[in-house]
């Protein structure tokens, strides 16, 4: 068979993967549900409370503005549910690690790149793969969006989260999950 006879066929399966399969996993993310019609929803964890204690004091030298560099532990919120959980470790060469609560064999520990727009705010973009319910195909794009602020102490920082979900062409499989973002810096004690 000629090398331009695979492409659309592969093309074809993998569309015919995505239109058979009933549930979708965006790797490193939240865990995506596909219901009828093709529509992708979003699973959620928990309820999560009001508030969190920190207790923890922030590692920032003195005299310099607090920094988002170091590890946190994140939370993703959505209508009041906990949708997603992970420890997040920011580098001062504007990449990001996100090690969050989705099984390891599906991919728990992806990357993102994240840039300054103010004093104590930031911008990251954090793309991620959806796979198949079999976790063997490749079936879209998740895509984290956040605009962050780290307080004045150093030691949380909160913001808003958009997750776009696409498939290979770039449509999109469902309705874009927004929410909010709480996180708490992990110092050794």
């Amino acid at each position: 068979m000629k090398s331009t006879k695979l492409i659309p066929m592969f093309g074809l399966v993998i569309g015919l993967c995505a239109a058979f399969t009933s549930h979708a996993n965006a790797q490193c993310g939240v865990s995506v549900v596909q219901r009828q019609g093709g529509q992708v929803a979003f699973a959620t964890m928990r309820q999560v409370p009001d508030e969190r204690e920190t207790g923890h004091a922030a590692i920032q030298p003195q005299g310099n503005p607090p920094t988002l560099v170091g590890l946190w532990d994140l939370q993703f919120i959505s209508d009041g549910q906990l949708v997603d959980e992970g420890f997040d470790q920011y580098h001062d060469d504007g990449t990001e690690i996100l090690n969050d609560t989705p099984p390891p064999a599906t991919g728990n520990v992806c990357l993102g790149v994240y840039a300054q727009t103010g004093k104590r705010t930031f911008h990251l973009k954090h793309p991620s793969w959806i796979y198949d319910q079999t976790n063997t195909t490749v079936i879209g794009r998740a895509t984290i969006l956040e605009d962050i602020t780290v307080d004045q102490s150093g030691n949380t920082f909160s913001g808003s989260f958009t997750i776009q979900l696409r498939d290979l062409t770039g449509n999109p499989l469902g309705p874009d999950l927004t929410g909010q973002l709480k996180a708490d810096r992990i110092v050794p004690q």
